[in-house]
């Protein structure tokens, strides 16, 4: 949509899209090794309790331009209070644009970083975003990262997700 932040339709087609494609030996390697994850601070959060802050970080990262994050959680449990940008996408003293969305009624948080006239794109592990989060009612809240990346040129790099983090409000 020009904005850099995409339904949840758009993200599921574009993984899709990306485990699917075929490409040449550099790429297969950037793609086993780009591995997004989330740490939360502990499996139990507690109401009133906090805040909390989860940092999302990638791992292996090679010539990644640009990044599209979407983390869906529970409404009903936890309230985001502030999406902050991570150090990583400015390695190398590179602009980057940080934009993200939330949509508190839904529970999900849209995150697009680019890297603004990019032709190496960033490597290793870093920080993407932190969201800092209140737990405001007891119940389950798992927190899944998707999205998508991009090398400089706009050549999709497939990112290897870790599992949920299960969090528990007490």
């Amino acid at each position: 949509s020009g904005t850099g932040i995409y339904h949840a339709a758009d993200v599921a087609q574009a993984v899709a899209t990306l485990r699917s494609s075929t490409s040449g030996p550099a790429d297969a390697v950037a793609r086993d090794r780009l591995k997004p994850f989330l740490s939360t601070p502990s499996t139990d959060f507690r109401v009133g309790a906090g805040p909390y802050t989860v940092p999302i970080s990638i791992t292996g990262a090679a010539r990644l331009s640009t990044v599209s994050l979407t983390v869906t959680y529970n409404p009903a449990v936890l309230r985001v209070r502030s999406v902050q940008e991570g150090t990583f996408m400015r390695a190398g003293g590179m602009n980057a644009t940080f934009t993200q969305q939330v949509d508190a009624n839904s529970g999900r948080i849209d995150i697009a970083i680019l890297r603004s006239g990019d032709t190496t794109g960033v490597a290793g592990s870093g920080v993407l975003a932190a969201l800092i989060f209140d737990a405001i009612a007891p119940g389950g809240a798992n927190l899944i990262v998707t999205g998508t990346g991009t090398a400089p040129g706009g050549a999709p790099l497939q990112l290897q997700f870790s599992a949920p983090a299960a969090v528990t409000v007490r």
